[in-house]
């Protein structure tokens, strides 16, 4: 088992404590840059534009199994080298890949696809699962007349409605099921990589715009550049795909009782109340890929962590614009 650093400096608060995050202070120790074996451009820790790491990282890095396949479509504008979505390529090679709109696959064409995007009719993980469970929208989520949850989400979606898994017939015959690799609700999900607004122009595309979509449930961002005016559960995409990967893992496969990796996200109390009744006990030493959730995909935030690190080494968060978290 890795266990992430425990510097002095940290506060108890600090997101990633008791996450299963490689120890990645060796980040620290590696100096100069080298050649993409792919490419050939001079890179750091990792190749953005090829998603491979290079020098001596490329035997070092963790790397993971996802339990379905994961998409990402960037905007052509995006800066590659600012995108967390590229750390999950280079993480998880075998279950990521990165398509520049508009070059993208039709995936009418595909089924068992999802898209994370709050349209007004998204679903939620656990509604994926048939798991009894409904949002809370009467007061249309404090938005203007007119408006939608999927053109701004504004608040917080904690405003979940719970109702008790029961272990009878009662119960949807799909929540009663025994999940496995194979009988996943989702075979793919795909996450849209851009701003707010460059996000609504892919999603009108008609070759994602008919796909399912699923909507988080929040937790902060711990992000430590964020889009002006947005609120802080604007996820970063590797943020996001951790989280979604989270909520299908807990509800296919429960929640381990000794992970503790939650404790400092900052996710939703609505969150909180779906995964305590899934909640299972299994060995604190137990990730195997069909085992109650035990932080198998923190490794997917190795690279993310690494910078919250320095940034709060280096940058006071009061002085510097540019990182000041809005409230």
């Amino acid at each position: 088992m890795t266990h992430p650093l425990e510097a002095p400096q940290r506060s108890r608060k600090y997101p990633f404590v008791h996450m299963r995050i490689a120890d990645h202070s060796g980040l620290d120790t590696i100096e100069g840059r080298h050649n993409c074996r792919l490419c050939n451009r001079s890179r750091k820790f990792f190749c953005y534009s090829c998603c491979v790491p290079v020098g001596e990282l490329e035997e070092l890095l963790p790397r993971l199994e996802l339990p379905l396949q994961v998409d990402i479509i960037k905007h052509k504008k995006e800066i590659d080298g600012k995108s967390s979505a590229v750390h999950a390529a280079v993480l998880a090679p075998a279950h990521v890949r990165i398509h520049t709109f508009p070059d993208i696959p039709d995936y009418r064409e595909e089924t068992g696809v999802v898209l994370i995007f709050p349209s007004a009719t998204a679903l939620t993980v656990p509604q994926l699962f048939a798991r009894n469970v409904q949002l809370q929208i009467g007061d249309n989520y404090g938005l203007p007349k007119g408006h939608h949850m999927g053109t701004m989400l504004r608040r917080r979606m904690d405003e979940v409605e719970v109702k008790e898994l029961q272990e009878d017939a009662d119960e949807p015959e799909q929540a009663r099921r025994t999940w496995t690799l194979d009988n996943l609700p989702v075979r793919r999900a795909v996450f849209i990589d851009s701003t707010w607004n460059q996000s609504r122009g892919i999603y009108a595309d008609p070759r994602v715009r008919g796909l399912r979509t699923v909507v988080l449930q929040n937790r902060l961002s711990q992000f430590w550049r964020h889009q002006r005016g947005s609120p802080r559960w604007y996820l970063a995409t590797i943020e996001a795909i951790h989280q979604f990967l989270l909520e299908v893992h807990i509800n296919a496969w429960g929640l381990n009782t000794a992970y503790r990796g939650l404790d400092n996200l900052e996710i939703t109390e609505g969150f909180h109340q779906l995964a305590a009744p899934l909640t299972k006990q299994a060995a604190s030493e137990d990730v195997g890929r069909e085992a109650p959730y035990n932080g198998q995909y923190d490794n997917l935030l190795f690279f993310f962590a690494h910078m919250y690190d320095l940034i709060h080494k280096y940058y006071d968060h009061n002085d510097l614009i540019a990182y000041r978290r809005p409230i």
